[in-house]
């Protein structure tokens, strides 16, 4: 079977036409979660980022 790992996640704060984005982030060298919005950045943990809608994913294919 096919698998993918998470590398990022975009959400979109607000009311269509306005409001603000957050991107989580994998940072695989040190294997931790960043979120970044405009130039605050942070440590996360990944279970919030299930929690969060998102706007849009990004994955890599898992190596065989």
């Amino acid at each position: 079977s096919t698998k993918y790992n998470l590398l990022g996640n975009i959400c979109h704060d607000g009311q269509s036409g306005q409001g603000t984005y957050r991107a989580h982030v994998l940072a695989k060298g040190k294997e931790q979660w960043l979120e970044v919005q405009d130039l605050m950045v942070k440590e996360t943990l990944p279970q919030l980022i299930s929690l969060s809608e998102a706007y849009l994913q990004i994955y890599e294919l898992k190596p065989a």
